[in-house]
């Protein structure tokens, strides 16, 4: 049931990173236009486009997990025996759990300092920096869950993601 509500956030999160993505194709569009007819900008354009690649990159990273397109180094599972390449793949997702359950602390202790201080980025839009970190924060989430729920599955005997060609 977990892995299934897991599963059904982390293709939230993938939707909305491909919404992000179909916004910054529409500023960056309207940035064009304004400078190639108006010679205008918005002045913030890169800011906001920064932001945009960051969180959709985050906000995607538990269902590529999932659908087993992360990034994979797949050099020694692929030459092994299909139980030491579970035990691999149960060791690595309980790696990656916890190192990303590192990184989420720090990333969490970051966006409350900048909340709490009031931080703004150094622009004309003057962006609450705790909104594009907290986003990037709840993207990592969504990674160590999905790293935890995986390390359960294929501990429990779950087939592992190999259907992806590599180039």
């Amino acid at each position: 049931m977990w892995g299934r509500i897991i599963d059904n956030l982390s293709k939230a999160a993938a939707i909305f990173a491909c919404a992000i993505l179909a916004a910054m194709t529409t500023m960056i569009l309207y940035e064009i236009i304004l400078r190639t007819f108006f010679a205008s900008s918005t002045y913030v354009l890169d800011e906001f486009v920064g932001y945009g690649v960051a969180v959709m990159t985050f906000m995607s990273f538990a269902l590529t997990l999932r659908d087993g397109v992360f990034i994979r180094v797949s050099l020694v599972t692929a030459n092994v025996g299909p139980k030491v390449r579970r035990l691999l793949e149960v060791g690595s997702c309980a790696i990656g759990t916890a190192l990303f359950a590192f990184l989420g602390y720090y990333i969490l202790k970051l966006v409350i300092r900048n909340f709490q201080h009031g931080v703004v980025s150094n622009s004309l839009a003057e962006t609450p920096l705790w909104i594009p970190q907290g986003l990037v924060f709840l993207g990592v989430v969504l990674l160590v869950l999905q790293f935890a729920a995986l390390t359960v599955r294929f501990s429990l005997g779950e087939q592992i993601v190999t259907s992806h060609e590599e180039f």
